[in-house]
């Protein structure tokens, strides 16, 4: 394995690790914490497999389509939370209820997807990597819920954290 893939990897994990140290979820909440952290793996898995085979012609098409939608479902989920907080209301349940279980999780592996289009032109064992790729999204996730759940305290107005991490994360992926 090369320091190249590795850090791919890394950086492909990272949008999943800042979300979830910010999403506020408790002890209590750790089916949702599971069934995020397994939704995050499994995406980190599928969605580069499906770049890897759809080529490079829909890679240069959909890349950057694909791109420009997780962006926007990572701003409006932040916006959404910042919204919340300021009408004064406590966010539950670490965001993790309904849609945003599936929402979050899939505009934070939407990227992978993108590099799945890449890496496919080079001829790589995709699966390898696809597995690569999950097994760190998933580990990293599973970090940023630990380190969360830890520093929730030392954090003054962390739902406001949350929320911007969320809009910055669709700012960068815009950019």
């Amino acid at each position: 394995m090369t320091l190249e893939i590795m850090l791919v990897a890394i950086a492909l994990g990272a949008d999943s690790f800042s979300v979830s140290l910010g999403l506020e979820c408790r002890e209590e909440d750790w089916k949702r914490t599971w069934v995020f952290t397994l939704l995050v793996g499994f995406l980190h898995v599928a969605l580069p497999l499906l770049g890897f085979y759809l080529g490079r012609i829909a890679g240069a098409y959909l890349g950057e389509v694909a791109e420009t939608i997780g962006a926007g479902v990572l701003i409006f989920l932040g916006i959404k939370v910042l919204a919340e907080v300021r009408k004064g209301r406590d966010i539950e349940d670490c965001l993790l209820r309904g849609w945003t279980l599936f929402l979050i999780p899939l505009s934070v592996s939407v990227d992978a997807l993108t590099v799945g289009f890449g890496l496919g032109t080079f001829g790589v064992d995709s699966f390898a990597l696809a597995f690569l790729f999950g097994g760190v999204a998933l580990l990293m996730t599973r970090l940023g819920f630990f380190l969360g759940d830890r520093v929730r305290g030392l954090v003054p107005f962390s739902e406001y954290l949350a929320g911007l991490i969320l809009v910055g994360l669709g700012i960068m992926a815009l950019l």
